[in-house]
């Protein structure tokens, strides 16, 4: 008898607190559109592509109370590409904001290539000058390797295998030189579109 009672009392308790849980205020409404890729949405606000797409108005029971229709294939056609194109000048913008924070002009960009490119050239020079030494070993080698030969004995598997070592070196100094140029050249093209942007943008200043 104890547990009844007990299970009354709690009823009202759990009656009364059930609406709150489950309705919202009355005059709150509810947009229901369906997204770009296929999935149903509810939202208290509605995006660009739900406007232009269709979407239906849901009072606080969820009932419709107002449905708009999609807009017209052109009109479609014609919103989508405004939101590109302002996308894309959203996007341009951003960019130059971008540029101008790293750049205080054209002649700052100019010079920052300059310093890359100096910088790939130093290394150009020092590896020249490796391969000049390693050249110079390789040709003292060959030149002890000749000298035994003229002699009558047999060259030395040393002196062989060291013209074969140098030989391995100067052909990796060779293709590091090369790939240095071909950044050089990388950096060169990387820096054309970002110092004529800012050429655009000093000339259109106010």
């Amino acid at each position: 008898m104890k547990r009844l009672w007990a299970g009354l009392l709690l009823l009202p308790v759990l009656v009364m607190a059930a609406p709150a849980r489950n309705e919202s205020a009355p005059g709150e409404v509810t947009y229901r559109y369906t997204t770009p890729d296929g999935n149903l949405a509810l939202s208290a606000t509605l995006t660009r592509e739900a406007i232009h797409s269709g979407y239906q108005v849901l009072d606080h029971k969820g009932q419709v109370i107002k449905e708009v229709a999609p807009a017209p294939p052109e009109e479609q056609a014609r919103r989508r590409q405004e939101m590109e194109a302002r996308r894309q000048a959203e996007a341009r913008a951003a960019r130059d904001e971008e540029l101008k924070r790293l750049y205080a002009g054209p002649e700052d960009a100019e010079r920052a290539r300059e310093r890359q490119v100096d910088a790939l050239e130093l290394k150009i020079s020092y590896a020249r000058s490796s391969l000049g030494q390693l050249e110079d070993k390789r040709d003292a080698e060959v030149s002890d390797a000749a000298r035994a030969e003229r002699a009558g004995r047999a060259v030395p598997e040393g002196t062989r295998e060291a013209i074969r070592r140098y030989n391995r070196r100067m052909e990796d100094t060779h293709a590091e030189i090369e790939a240095y140029q071909r950044d050089i050249e990388t950096v060169r093209k990387q820096y054309e579109p970002i110092i004529e942007r800012l050429r655009q943008l000093e000339t259109s200043a106010p």
